[in-house]
């Protein structure tokens, strides 16, 4: 019937469940990403501005802040989405393998599909080094992942977040093994994620053991 065919299908919807509004915001919101991305390795954080990335998006300043409420906001995005990432594959970890076991093991899908760009990881660390501001900002978010993965590993623990710092101490590992995995893969040009991530879980472990039998 014309009146089921009509209701079945809606032009202003895409077979991804997007409206054509909601693509679009998409696809601006990308090329502004993209052009921030591109300018930053160019030039600098501190050099570019918002109205060099609006027009290298080929937008207005004011369609900018529609979608960022600053340059900086449009890095600390990734930091976003990698804390979303290490979150989940540490949620998909059974929960019987010992917390620094899981850790391990949820770094290395994480980290592996970032340092294989190697272009954009070039970039972000050179950003950091040079800029201080953007350093602080990475830190806070940093901090925000810590919080939500101490919490995600007291329910692991079977502990309270509140009252152990067991999950809080994992945690700044977890994020402490993050950020030099990151920083011997741009200084030393290492890809082999894997075999980096596991020596440094050694490593850690050789320094515990050695405080172990000083202590002692």
């Amino acid at each position: 019937m014309p009146g089921e065919a009509g209701a079945c299908h809606n032009p202003a919807v895409e077979p991804n469940g997007l409206s054509l509004q909601e693509r679009k915001q998409e696809l601006v919101r990308a090329e502004l990403f993209n052009a921030a991305w591109q300018l930053f390795g160019e030039r600098g954080y501190e050099a570019t501005t918002v109205a060099q990335i609006a027009a290298a998006a080929g937008v207005s300043r004011r369609t900018f802040f529609r979608y960022y409420a600053s340059k900086e906001d449009v890095l600390v995005e990734t930091s976003d989405e990698l804390a979303e990432a290490m979150l989940a594959a540490m949620a998909e970890r059974p929960l019987d393998e010992p917390p620094l076991v899981a850790i391990e093991r949820a770094l290395v899908p994480v980290l592996e599909s970032r340092i294989a760009r190697t272009d954009r990881l070039q970039t972000i660390i050179r950003l950091l080094r040079e800029s201080r501001t953007l350093r602080r900002a990475m830190l806070e978010r940093h901090a925000l992942m810590e919080e939500r993965l101490a919490v995600q590993l007291a329910v692991r623990l079977n502990t309270d977040v509140a009252k152990d710092s067991t999950p809080a101490l994992l945690a700044f590992v977890a994020r402490a093994m993050m950020d030099t995995a990151f920083n011997i893969a741009y200084d030393h040009g290492r890809g082999d994620v894997k075999a980096l991530v596991a020596e440094l879980f050694t490593k850690l472990g050789e320094h515990t053991a050695v405080r172990d039998r000083t202590v002692r």
